[in-house]
């Protein structure tokens, strides 16, 4: 069986595969298995598999319905209920490993695909991340245990799992063998710094490695969970930058997102920061349901306090996607679910 999976969407960052597709590659057995950028390669294989955030289901529908080869569909975007109504031969609804290989394996009668999670991620292979440059993203957690109200992640993943330190220092090592030309690690996900137990124990073994010497590394972090220590040890371990999601100037919309953190733990993470030397990004933005035009200058007036302090990581466009407690049975192929807006126009241009 010849397969090409696909990711709808912008390029995506640092490598030439989407990492979520790569893993598939690896992790699948029993098909040749080619992941493709240009939808236009979309020929010439019995199966075509799409990963699409709610943004990109128009895409995807508009590629199933100009193909004869069957279409298994996967990403954020099954989050929505109505797909189920469109003519993709699967919808494999979250982790996408287990519930693939069956699909190769012929076993999966199923429309809609429901897996259980895997519970031991050091079983999976490293991804195939193709053409990596100098900077290699690593992926080495999946989910989040934090609910806001306006991200789709929780919905999607279920619940916060790990590598562990063991497994990410041997996938390093992997990268530095694959990529010998590797300069930095990209870190994808947002809990890093989560679980102190395994971080501490990353920076021992980093540190113990000499990798320090030889690497920089970039991630995110938490605002309620970053600390002049922890900054520290990112720093010995060699990161260059740090980004964060601030969101909001305003204390209300920061609670109507249940973010779990406020105005003073962003201005706090931003400070620390700047103490310590360690460059640092933030993403905010704006259009939150019932936010007036006080409570967004609000946000405006937070930023141009700190220009010169924090990097712009993104103005975002408030959507309501799919999975997510604002979200209001909108149909994503009929509405623009493209949350990245432009800084032009808000008052943000010097930022």
């Amino acid at each position: 069986m010849k397969i090409k999976l696909y990711m709808q969407g912008d390029e995506y960052p640092v490598s030439e595969h989407p990492i979520g597709l790569g893993y598939l590659k690896t992790n699948c057995t029993g098909a040749d298995i080619e992941i493709v950028k240009d939808k236009a390669e979309l020929i010439d294989c019995d199966l075509i598999g799409i990963s699409a955030t709610a943004y990109g289901l128009k895409e995807a529908v508009g590629i199933m319905e100009t193909t004869e080869i069957p279409v298994v569909i996967g990403g954020h975007g099954t989050l929505w209920d109505g797909l189920k109504d469109y003519g993709f031969k699967h919808i494999v609804c979250g982790e996408g490993e287990r519930a693939f290989q069956r699909i190769i394996d012929g076993e999966a009668k199923e429309k809609v695909i429901h897996e259980p999670l895997i519970e031991d991620m050091d079983a999976l292979k490293f991804p195939d991340r193709g053409v990596c440059g100098s900077v290699v993203p690593v992926f080495p957690s999946r989910g989040c245990p934090y609910k806001c109200r306006y991200c789709s992640s929780s919905a999607f993943w279920q619940k916060a799992r790990y590598h562990s330190a063991e497994y990410f220092m041997s996938e390093v090592d992997y990268i530095l063998t694959e990529y010998p030309g590797v300069k930095g690690i990209y870190l994808i996900d947002d809990l890093f710094i989560a679980n102190r137990k395994r971080f501490d124990r990353i920076y021992d073994m980093w540190m113990l490695s000499g990798l320090h010497k030889r690497l920089k590394l970039a991630g995110y972090v938490r605002a309620t969970l970053f600390t002049e220590e922890i900054g520290l040890l990112m720093k010995q371990m060699g990161f260059t930058s740090i980004r964060f999601g601030a969101e909001s100037g305003c204390n209300r919309i920061l609670k109507l997102l249940n973010k779990q953190a406020t105005v003073e733990d962003n201005q706090r993470t931003i400070d620390i920061a700047n103490k310590i030397g360690l460059p640092v990004t933030a993403a905010f933005m704006y259009g939150v349901p019932t936010e007036t035009s006080e409570e967004k200058q609000m946000t405006i007036d937070f930023i141009k306090r700190n220009i010169g302090r924090v990097g712009r990581g993104g103005w975002y466009r408030f959507v309501a996607f799919p999975g997510t407690d604002f979200y209001d049975g909108e149909n994503p192929i009929a509405t623009n679910m493209n949350f990245r807006g432009n800084l032009g126009g808000h008052g943000l241009c010097e930022w």
